[in-house]
């Protein structure tokens, strides 16, 4: 591959992303929630795919990490927080309420991609704090599965999920993901298809986001209990 277009593509990935972002905030003005929840996904897609395009291209840079996050920005803040206003309204949620818990999610957002931007770039590293793209996913799979947006109890959901963004709980990167042992991953689909049989097939999403963001508190309890245990 030609230097200049292994240069360019992690960006094009970014910008696409970020197109996708923008996309989602025009049709949520026609109403059109699943298209803009859907365009929400495939950008979360993109931010993976150009993080690793990045690494494996050799082409990471200072440029690339801003746009980045300039992007998400836009299509895991304001993209998400829109949506996630219209789904509050649709259950019943007062408007002030609404707005509040919205804004609640964007304002999280904006801080850890803040946070994140001054923090020494360390592959092996962990996250400090839930990826603005798993937050806004893990909300977005919640409410289209139909048995759990019913009430009020969505609001305290958007503010936890906020909460998460900018704690500082350790989450996994994608590489600590892949390099589970395959013990785990056997878990992790035999929970699935439990999870199928339980509550229907559009719950798998949202289960498995959920278990991502319950990690970071495992992890923090964990690594608690083994200095603990060294203690005594």
């Amino acid at each position: 591959m030609p230097r200049q277009l292994a240069l360019v593509l992690p960006s094009v990935a970014t910008i696409t992303s970020l197109v996708c972002g923008v996309v989602a905030i025009m049709v949520l003005a026609d109403g059109n929630v699943l298209l803009a929840a859907l365009l929400i996904m495939i950008g979360s897609v993109l931010d993976v795919l150009d993080g690793q395009l990045a690494v494996r291209l050799n082409a990471t840079s200072d440029l690339g990490k801003e746009l980045d996050s300039l992007a998400d920005v836009v299509t895991f803040g304001v993209a998400p927080t829109l949506l996630i206003y219209h789904l509050l309204l649709m259950v019943g949620v007062d408007k002030p309420v609404a707005v509040l818990g919205s804004l609640a999610f964007v304002m999280a957002g904006a801080f850890r991609l803040a946070r994140f931007n001054t923090i020494p770039s360390d592959r092996s590293a962990y996250f400090k704090g839930m990826p603005i793209p798993m937050a806004s996913a893990l909300l977005i799979t919640a409410s289209f599965w139909q048995h759990w947006v019913i009430n009020i109890w969505w609001t305290v959901a958007v503010v936890t999920v906020s909460y998460l963004m900018v704690s500082n709980f350790a989450y996994p990167k994608s590489k600590h993901l892949l390099a589970l042992p395959s013990q785990i991953w056997a878990v992790v689909v035999l929970g699935a298809l439990s999870v199928w049989l339980v509550a229907g097939w559009q719950a798998i999403p949202f289960a498995v986001c959920l278990a991502y963001a319950v990690s970071g508190p495992a992890l923090m309890l964990r690594r608690t209990a083994r200095q603990k245990s060294r203690r005594e």
